[in-house]
C-alpha cells in the first residue's frame, strides 16, 4: 500500500471518527431528560418511556407489543394480587424493530426475569420497503437520538447542555392505559378451529429473532401472550404464531382460546367493540396472567417488600 493511499484512508477514518463523535455528543444534548411533552418527548413514546424512571433493577416483568398490551395487562393488578412488579412498554402500533430496541433500552436500567411479547405485534407489517426504511430509522434513533430530536434545539436548557441523566415522571399505572368505556363486541365466536395459518412476514421475524436471542443472551425468559381481541385475531393467526413459537422454542399463551377461563363478557369487557379490552377485561386477564407467571416462572410474591412507587 503506497503512502498516498494510507494518507487518504487516514483522512477518511478521521472524518468519520469526528462525524460519529459529533453525532454522539449532539445526541447526549438533544435527547429528552424526562418523559414529558415539555421535555421534548414525543407523545407516542411517553407512557412506555416511564420505565426509565423506575428504580434500577426493580421490575420482574416487562411487557412489549402494540396497544393490545397496554390495554389488557395491568401492572397494578399484578402487584396488588400477585406481588409481581412489572411495566408495560407497549406503544400504539409498535413494530417488531421497535420492540427490540425498546427492550435494549429497558435492559440498560432493569434486569427482568420475564419478558412478555404481546402477539398482535406479529401482524403489524406493511410492504417490506416501508418496514426496512422504518428499521433503518429506528436503528439510527436508538444509537443516535439526535436523529429523532434534532428539532429540539430551540428548547434546549442548561440541564440538556450539561448532559443531565434521565429523570422522568413515575407512572402510577406502569404503562397501562385504563378505560372505563364500554362498547360491546357483538360479532360472535371468532376462534373457529382450522388447520390454516397466516404466515409471519420476514421483516417481523427478522427482528423478533433478534429479540429472542437478546433474551437468551441475558438469561431472560421470554413468553408470547395473545390477549383477547376478536377484531384482530382468529385461529389462522393463532396457528401462525404457534408455528413460529415452536420453531424458536418460546412458550405461547393465547388467551383468545381462554374466554371461559377468563370469564370474558363481551357485553362489558371491551372499550371499542372487540378491538381492545377496557379496565374490567384487563383485570380478568391480569389476574389469570399473574397466576400463570407464578406457577410457570417461579415468580415469588414481593408484597412483603416496599412497592417501588
Amino acid at each position: 500500500m503506497n503512502k498516498d493511499r494510507v494518507v487518504r484512508l487516514g483522512r477518511v477514518a478521521v472524518f468519520w471518527g469526528i462525524f460519529v463523535f459529533l453525532l454522539h455528543g449532539g445526541s447526549v444534548v438533544a435527547a429528552p431528560k424526562s418523559n414529558t411533552v415539555e421535555a421534548g418527548m414525543e407523545g407516542r413514546d411517553i407512557p412506555s418511556a416511564g420505565v426509565l424512571a423506575e428504580p434500577k433493577d426493580s421490575l420482574d416483568v416487562i411487557v412489549l407489543g402494540d396497544s393490545e398490551g397496554h390495554s389488557a395487562i395491568s401492572p397494578v393488578v399484578l402487584w396488588k394480587e400477585h406481588g409481581i412488579s412489572s411495566f408495560v412498554c407497549s406503544q400504539s402500533g409498535q413494530r417488531a424493530v421497535e420492540a427490540y430496541y425498546m427492550l435494549k433500552k429497558v435492559l440498560s436500567v432493569q434486569k427482568p426475569k420475564v419478558v412478555i411479547l404481546e402477539t398482535d405485534l406479529f401482524y403489524h407489517s406493511r410492504e417490506w420497503q416501508r418496514e426496512w426504511n422504518l428499521a433503518i430509522e429506528r436503528t439510527a434513533r436508538y444509537y443516535f437520538p439526535i436523529v429523532q430530536y434534532h428539532n429540539r434545539w430551540k428548547r434546549l436548557t442548561y440541564r440538556d447542555w450539561k448532559g443531565g441523566s434521565f429523570e422522568g415522571r413515575r407512572d402510577a399505572n406502569r404503562g397501562f392505559l385504563p378505560s372505563g368505556d364500554i362498547r360491546p363486541y357483538k360479532g360472535g365466536p371468532y376462534m373457529v378451529k382450522t388447520e390454516e395459518k397466516e404466515a409471519l412476514k420476514g421483516t417481523v421475524t427478522f427482528w423478533t429473532d433478534r429479540l429472542v436471542e437478546l433474551c437468551r443472551k441475558k438469561g431472560i425468559q421470554l413468553l408470547f401472550v395473545g390477549t383477547p381481541t376478536p377484531k384482530n385475531w382468529d385461529y389462522r393467526r393463532h396457528n401462525g404464531v404457534s408455528d413460529y413459537a415452536a420453531r424458536r422454542k418460546v412458550p405461547f399463551l393465547d388467551m383468545n382460546l381462554l374466554e371461559k377461563e377468563l370469564n370474558i363478557d363481551w357485553e362489558r369487557d371491551s372499550r371499542d367493540e372487540g378491538d381492545h379490552l377496557n379496565t374490567y377485561g384487563a383485570e380478568k386477564v391480569s389476574r389469570y396472567l399473574g397466576d400463570y407467571l407464578k406457577e410457570n416462572y417461579g415468580l415469588t410474591s414481593q408484597t412483603g417488600r416496599k412497592r417501588p412507587v
